[in-house]
C-alpha cells in the first residue's frame, strides 16, 4: 500500500481519489507504512464499530472504485508478529466533514484493533457523524464538504447505467460488423 501522512492532499488515482478533482480538501487517513510513525491512543468503541460498518458498506456502496489485492500489514511484519493474512485495503471510504472530505483504506479497521491506531480527531467526529455510504442521507453531507458541488463519487447506480451503455454500444458495433 501507498504511504500518505494523516491529513495530506490524497492523490492515489485518477478520479475521485485525485485531490485535484474535488472542490473541497480531499485528505488522507489510516494510509499507514511502516516505518512512517502513526499515533497510537487506541479508538473509542463507537468509533471502531462505525469504521467497520462503513468499511463494511463500502463494497456494495462503492464496487467500482476499488483496487486489486490486498497487501500484508507492514507493521505487523516489522513488530514480528503474526499477521491476520492479506489486510484487505482494496475498499476505501469517503467519509464528509467540515468543508473536507477524508479518504481511509479499508485496513483502518486493522490498524485500529491490532496497532492501538488513532486518526486525527476531526476524523473520528466526521465518521461519527457520517451516515451509512448506502443511504440516500449519505450524498447531502459528501456534496455540502464538497462546497455544494457534486463530488467526483459516481453512485453505484450511475456507475452501472454508463457501464450498461457501454457494453450495448459495443453489442451494436459488433453485431453491425458480424452483419456485413
Amino acid at each position: 500500500m501507498t504511504w500518505f501522512a494523516d491529513l495530506d492532499l490524497l492523490k492515489y488515482h485518477s478520479g475521485p481519489f485525485d485531490a485535484e478533482n474535488w472542490s473541497a480538501p480531499l485528505r488522507a487517513i489510516g494510509w499507514l507504512e511502516a516505518p512512517h510513525l502513526f499515533r497510537r491512543d487506541g479508538c473509542p468503541d463507537s468509533v471502531l464499530e462505525k469504521l467497520k460498518a462503513l468499511v463494511g458498506q463500502s463494497p456494495t456502496a462503492h464496487p467500482h472504485y476499488r483496487f486489486r489485492g490486498g497487501m500484508t500489514c507492514s507493521w505487523c511484519v516489522a513488530a514480528a508478529l503474526e499477521t491476520p493474512g492479506p489486510v484487505w485495503s482494496q475498499e476505501n471510504i469517503f467519509v464528509p466533514g467540515a468543508g473536507v472530505v477524508y479518504v481511509a483504506p479499508s485496513g483502518i479497521v486493522h490498524y485500529v484493533e491490532a496497532h492501538a491506531y488513532r486518526p486525527p480527531e476531526e476524523f473520528i467526529e466526521a465518521v461519527l457523524r457520517c451516515p451509512d455510504l448506502e443511504s440516500q442521507e449519505y450524498c447531502k453531507p459528501l456534496c455540502e464538504a464538497n462546497g455544494n458541488k457534486e463530488p467526483p463519487l459516481e453512485s453505484k447506480e450511475t456507475h452501472e447505467r454508463k457501464w450498461a451503455d457501454t457494453r450495448a454500444k459495443f453489442a451494436r458495433i459488433r453485431g453491425s460488423r458480424d452483419g456485413q
